[in-house]
């Protein structure tokens, strides 16, 4: 038997195992799957297994390791060692990391996106949260748990100004790392060794703007867990990502929760003059100043619920957002020489997506489709036409059923 056919028996003999236990479902035996081949081949940490198992099966944490024991004795048995970096390097050889979370109401999960960070093994990091003036106690939660950590710098609103303020308030006073992250507070890293990762990955790739990884999407509803892999190459030139982004085989990494931006970066590409500070403007612009990196492993989970920004977007966001990417199409052409009708094919298949996405999934009443109706007519008239054919039906339909409420109320 080869080294291949004794590997492919080890597995299946092993995750028989762990079926045998866990009774997944048919859903969860593919991800269940999925997790397994990545930790054997190295893409996800056994801080990422552990996880997975404990928060999807409701493992406990005591039983894990003798669960897990067959596949960490499978892993060192196949697998080649990785090398790692000296033992006793001074705290001052290493670039600081500034972590920037906003958050606003969500004092439990916020807790868990900082302790994420605390847990990292990368030993020089500071995380800075901004408070958008919350009213559940959070700055308690931070007196508390956080007030005598010098690695915490806590920041609160007296008014709510929004994340993308936020993030560039927070940047703009507290933000002098060498590498940047830009964390929600509903989302968190599991990989504990990730930022050591990615700074690594920086040190080795000078041209880049960012590193990403991998995620686990948690679907808060039926809690369930399933990977996201971006399946991007290692390095991706700045003008194929940017060119192509959010396109087949080019798809944006989830929020910024695994994102290390080069700081040098962010401000080159004029961060503190931007309006709207949201992840694919980052991205964008970033795009613009250096090529991206993409590290193969599960980092983070990015928690998909109700409150997600992008399933409830407003109609003065999305123009903001529109009116964003416009400025980064006149950048890429004034500022970096992008040809100007490429430029603009570019920006009309760009808005049109973003508009598509809104008025599937956001647009609630007339006003919201006749005001991206005419923002499109005004800046990029291309596409007007077919965006009216496109959702025609759909705005009918949203007319009769506010026609059909009217007259539900009259006869009451």
């Amino acid at each position: 038997m080869n080294h291949s056919e004794d590997w492919q028996q080890a597995y299946d003999e092993l995750l028989d195992q762990l079926s045998d236990t866990l009774n997944p479902s048919a859903a969860d035996l593919e991800t269940l799957s999925g997790v397994v081949q990545a930790f054997l081949g190295d893409r996800a940490s056994e801080d990422a297994l552990l996880y997975y198992l404990s928060e999807q099966f409701n493992v406990e944490k005591k039983n894990l390791p003798d669960m897990t024991k067959g596949l960490v004795d499978m892993k060192s048995r196949f697998s080649v060692p990785k090398s790692k970096g000296p033992a006793g390097s001074l705290l001052s050889e290493f670039p600081k990391v500034s972590i920037i979370i906003t958050t606003y109401n969500r004092k439990e999960f916020l807790n868990q996106a900082i302790q994420s960070i605390l847990m990292q093994d990368y030993p020089r990091k500071e995380i800075i949260v901004i408070d958008d003036c919350s009213t559940d106690g959070t700055d308690i939660l931070m007196k508390e748990s956080f007030g005598g950590d010098s690695r915490v710098i806590y920041m609160r609103n007296e008014q709510n100004r929004g994340p993308g303020h936020n993030r560039r308030q927070a940047f703009a006073e507290h933000g002098d790392g060498e590498y940047i992250l830009f964390l929600d507070d509903d989302d968190y890293l599991i990989d504990r060794s990730y930022l050591s990762q990615a700074v690594d990955f920086h040190n080795l790739h000078p041209g880049l703007s960012f590193v990403a990884a991998n995620v686990f999407l948690k679907y808060s509803q039926t809690n369930q867990l399933k990977i996201s892999s971006l399946g991007l190459s290692e390095l991706i030139k700045k003008q194929d990502y940017f060119m192509n982004f959010e396109q087949k085989g080019y798809p944006k990494p989830a929020s910024t929760l695994t994102t290390v931006f080069k700081r040098e970066a962010l401000i080159q590409m004029n961060i503190l003059s931007m309006n709207m500070v949201n992840d694919a403007s980052i991205y964008l612009r970033s795009l613009l100043i250096g090529d991206a990196g993409f590290i193969d492993v599960i980092a983070g989970v990015y928690r998909i619920h109700g409150n997600n920004i992008t399933f409830n977007l407003s109609q003065g966001f999305l123009i903001e957002n529109l009116d964003e990417k416009m400025l980064i199409k006149n950048m890429a052409i004034e500022q970096y020489g992008y040809n100007a009708k490429e430029m603009n094919h570019w920006f009309n298949h760009t808005a049109y997506d973003t508009i598509s996405y809104y008025l599937k999934n956001s647009a609630k009443s007339y006003k919201d489709f006749a005001s991206m109706y005419l923002w499109a007519h005004t800046h990029c008239p291309g596409i007007y036409n077919q965006l009216k054919s496109e959702f025609r039906l759909k705005l009918i339909k949203k007319q009769l059923l506010r026609v059909s409420l009217f007259r539900t109320l009259l006869k009451r």
